[in-house]
């Protein structure tokens, strides 16, 4: 290197250079953004991030083995909240391609998730994860399902059932319903929106046996889980459950 030229950027200091022109102007929208991070926030918008993504990086073009080296990097490292959407919309985009390898390295990833927004990108890419290796992903779920961090007790359950889709193929009521109730006492409110999430989800999937869950534990339900989990319900099916869930 001559004594003139410049060091060669990181691929994290790369990233920030083109995040930071993105930067919102509108201090309301970043007090919205920090809202759900402690991380440093640029207020970037989610639609401007993607097209970030899409205009590609200097190690973009490398195979998947280098570029998953490079990502995790940059989520390990980065002090941004915008910075770490890139890594989970490369892993996104990988949905079907998704190894056991990558899983052995996503699931720390958890680590470091601090608000919704981070979180639920990940449930997905783990949703993708338990649907092509469920032997090898559950037995995890099942120890965050009775973590002391709040975010891996949401991850237990949210990438169960994602959104209940005919072209996925899911975990059966087995599986998912002992996961649940687990967490229908649990004291954090993103926890209890995730039960009430993935209980309206498996009742799309599977309503016989979670309208059965339902009758047998409604009275343990927060008001949260209920609202969420008794969404697509019918009004005479609702009505019901919330008798029985005032009865003395």
């Amino acid at each position: 290197m001559s004594p003139h030229s410049s060091p060669k950027k990181t691929s994290l200091q790369e990233i920030l250079h083109m995040l930071k022109p993105l930067a919102e102007p509108s201090t309301d929208y970043c007090a919205f953004r920090k809202k759900c991070t402690h991380y440093s926030c640029l207020g970037i918008r989610l639609p401007h991030l993607r097209a970030l993504y899409k205009k590609g990086f200097s190690f973009s073009d490398k195979p998947h083995e280098t570029q998953s080296k490079i990502w995790n990097t940059i989520w390990r490292e980065a002090l941004v909240h915008e910075a770490m959407h890139l890594p989970l919309f490369y892993f996104e985009e990988r949905k079907d391609k998704l190894t056991p390898k990558d899983w052995a390295m996503l699931k720390s990833w958890i680590s470091r998730i601090d608000g919704w927004e981070h979180s639920d990108m990940l449930s997905k890419i783990y949703s993708f994860l338990l649907e092509r290796f469920p032997k090898l992903v559950y037995p995890t779920l099942k120890k965050w399902n009775r973590s002391l961090n709040p975010w891996e007790r949401r991850n237990s359950i949210v990438p169960l059932i994602l959104y209940a889709s005919p072209k996925r193929k899911y975990l059966p009521p087995s599986k998912i319903l002992p996961l649940i109730k687990i967490l229908l006492k649990d004291p954090d409110p993103y926890v209890q929106k995730a039960v009430g999430w993935t209980l309206r989800e498996c009742h799309t999937l599977y309503a016989k046996e979670t309208l059965a869950f339902f009758h047998t534990h409604i009275r343990t339900f927060s008001a949260i889980a209920f609202s969420y989990a008794t969404e697509r319900l019918t009004l005479s099916e609702k009505q019901l459950l919330k008798q029985k869930r005032s009865s003395p």
